[in-house]
C-alpha cells in the first residue's frame, strides 16, 4: 500500500514527486513508456513565462507567477540550466500597438511588479534584441521572463525525488483505478498497486484516467505545435520574442536556447491523438512566413531539426486542479504556462489538498539538492584532464558536435535511468548537434545495447519506435 501515487512522469507528475518527497510518505511514480517525460514535456518551447498573459483571474495566471518566481531557487538545487535572457512582446502595426496596450495593463492586473514589465520604442527594444524586423514599432519588455530545459528539470526532479525515497516506475500503462476500503486499486503494466491517494497528471490522457472513476467532466484535445531548431553555431536572438498575441495564443516566438540553438515555432493546431507529434509541410511554412515578422535575418539553411509538440488543451479553458473525489487529484489542461507553473501547482496540491490527508511534518532529513553531471563541454582544458585520468570513458568523444564523451552518458545508470536513444540526443546532448546523430547514433546505440544487455535492434528511440528496423544478411 503506497500513500501514493502520480500518474505520469511529465514535468508536472516530476515536480509532484518532488514536493511530496520532503514528506514521510511512501510515493510511486507510474510511466506508460519506456523513458520518462516522453509527451509534452519532450517537445515544448521551454520558456518560462512571465505571466503576463493569461486571463486575469485565472489558474494559469495564478501559478505561472508563482511558479516563475520559484524557477531560479528550483533550477539551482537541481542544477538545471536557466537562461535568464527577458523577453519582447513586439507590435508590427497600429492594430498590434493596441494589443500590446492591453496586454500591458493585464500585465499589471496579474501581478507582475513594476521593474518586471516596461513599454519600450522601436528604439529601445532594439538595444535588447538588434535583430528585430524593421516592422516592429513598439515592444513590451518582460525581465523576468528565461529559458530552461524542460526534460532535464523532469529529469532532475525525478531523481532527487528518488534520492529522498520516492519510487518509479516505466513501462506501466495505468488500465483501471478502482476504490478500495483504504483507498484505491490501480492497474498497470500487468501490475496491481494499492493508494491511499493519487494525483492524475497524465497530461493529454488525463481525462481517460479521470473517467477510470468518474463521469466525463472535461475532455482534453491535443494541440500541436511545429518547429524549427537551428544550429547552435548561428544564434538569432538574445531574448524571447513573442509577437503580438492572437486567436491561436502566444504566436510564432523565436526564443533562444540554453545550449545556442534557437527555437522557432510553435504552430497552434488541434489534431487527432495519432497526429499531435507529426511535422507537416503546411505547419512548417506557417513557421517560415510567420517569423519573418518579428525578426530579420533568419538562416533558414542553418535548420538542424524540425519536430512537432503536444499541448493538452482542456475544454475548460484553464487548468483544472481538483480533488474531484476524496483522495483523487485530477490536474487536466495543463498547457502553456504549464512548464513555468508546475512548481507552483505541485507546492499547491501537496500543502493544500495532500498532507490534509496525512497530517505529517517534513522531514528533517530532506536534501533538495541533485548532484551536477559532469559535462565536457563546460569544462577547462586542465579539469577535463584531471576527470579522464579518474574515469577513461571521458576521454572516449562519442559526439563531436557537443562534446560529449561516453562518461557523459551516464543516465542509463543514475536513478532515472535513460532506456532509450532519444533520451541520450534529447536529455544529454549525444546527437543533438548539427549532424544530428549522422556520427554519434552507432556509438550510441552500441553504448546502450552494451551497458542494458540487449540486442542492438531491441533498442528503442523513443516508445515503438526502434533505431534499427532489422538485421541484414551479413549480421550474425
Amino acid at each position: 500500500m503506497y500513500d501514493v501515487i502520480i500518474i505520469g512522469s511529465g514535468v508536472v507528475g516530476a515536480l509532484h514527486a518532488r514536493e511530496l518527497s520532503k514528506y514521510p510518505l511512501s510515493i510511486l511514480v507510474l510511466e506508460k513508456n519506456n523513458d520518462v517525460s516522453m509527451e509534452a514535456t519532450l517537445a515544448n518551447s521551454a520558456v518560462v513565462h512571465s505571466g503576463h498573459d493569461p486571463k486575469p483571474g485565472s489558474l494559469k495566471a495564478k501559478f505561472n507567477l508563482l511558479g516563475n518566481r520559484m524557477y531560479r531557487q528550483l533550477s539551482k538545487e537541481l542544477h538545471v540550466p536557466l537562461l535568464e535572457c527577458g523577453g519582447l512582446v513586439v507590435a508590427t502595426s497600429p492594430e498590434e500597438e493596441q494589443v500590446l496596450d492591453g496586454l500591458f495593463e493585464r500585465a499589471g492586473v496579474n501581478g507582475l511588479l513594476e521593474n518586471e514589465y516596461q513599454m519600450l520604442t522601436r528604439e529601445e527594444a532594439l538595444i535588447l534584441e538588434p535583430n528585430l524586423s524593421d516592422q516592429v514599432s513598439k515592444a513590451m519588455s518582460l525581465p523576468t521572463t528565461a529559458v530552461t530545459f524542460p526534460w532535464e528539470m523532469a529529469i532532475a526532479g525525478l531523481e532527487n525525488a528518488i534520492n529522498n525515497g520516492a519510487q518509479l516506475l516505466m513501462n506501466h500503462e495505468v488500465t483501471d483505478i478502482t476504490r478500495s476500503e483504504h483507498g484505491f486499486v490501480v492497474h498497470a503494466g500487468g501490475d496491481v498497486f494499492e493508494a491511499k491517494a493519487i494525483i492524475n497528471s497524465a497530461g493529454a490522457y488525463s481525462a481517460h484516467i479521470s473517467e477510470m472513476l468518474h463521469p466525463k467532466f472535461f475532455t482534453i484535445t491535443p494541440r500541436r505545435g511545429e518547429y524549427f531548431v537551428t544550429d547552435n553555431r548561428f544564434p538569432i536572438v538574445q531574448t524571447v520574442v513573442y509577437p503580438a498575441p492572437g486567436k491561436k495564443g502566444k504566436g510564432i516566438l523565436a526564443t533562444p536556447m540554453v545550449h545556442g540553438n534557437t527555437l522557432l515555432g510553435p504552430t497552434s493546431n488541434f489534431v487527432d491523438f495519432d497526429a499531435q507529434h507529426q511535422t507537416t509541410p503546411e505547419g512548417l511554412n506557417e513557421v517560415r512566413n510567420n517569423i519573418t515578422k518579428t525578426i530579420k535575418h533568419v538562416p533558414f539553411d542553418k535548420i538542424i531539426r524540425s519536430f512537432a509538440g503536444s499541448r493538452p488543451t482542456a475544454d475548460a479553458g484553464d487548468f483544472i486542479i481538483e480533488e474531484t473525489s476524496p483522495g483523487f487529484v485530477n490536474l487536466g489542461g495543463i498547457e502553456s504556462p504549464g512548464l513555468t507553473a508546475a512548481p507552483a501547482i505541485a507546492k499547491y496540491v501537496v500543502e493544500e489538498l495532500v498532507i490534509p490527508r496525512f497530517s505529517v511534518l517534513p522531514k528533517s532529513d530532506f536534501d533538495p539538492i541533485r548532484k551536477k553531471r559532469v559535462k565536457m563541454h563546460e569544462l577547462t582544458i586542465n579539469e577535463r584532464n584531471e576527470h579522464i585520468k579518474d574515469n577513461a570513458k571521458y576521454g572516449h568523444i562519442v559526439c563531436r558536435c557537443e562534446t560529449v564523451t561516453e562518461a557523459d552518458l551516464d543516465a542509463i545508470h543514475r536513478p532515472v535511468r535513460a532506456r532509450s536513444h532519444g533520451r541520450d540526443q534529447t536529455a544529454y546532448r549525444a546527437g543533438a548537434g548539427r549532424c544530428q546523430g549522422a556520427f554519434c547514433s552507432l556509438e550510441v546505440l552500441k553504448i546502450l545495447s552494451r551497458e542494458l544487455n540487449i540486442d542492438p535492434i531491441d533498442v528503442e528511440y523513443k516508445p515503438r519506435s526502434f533505431v534499427l528496423a532489422a538485421k541484414t544478411k551479413g549480421a550474425q
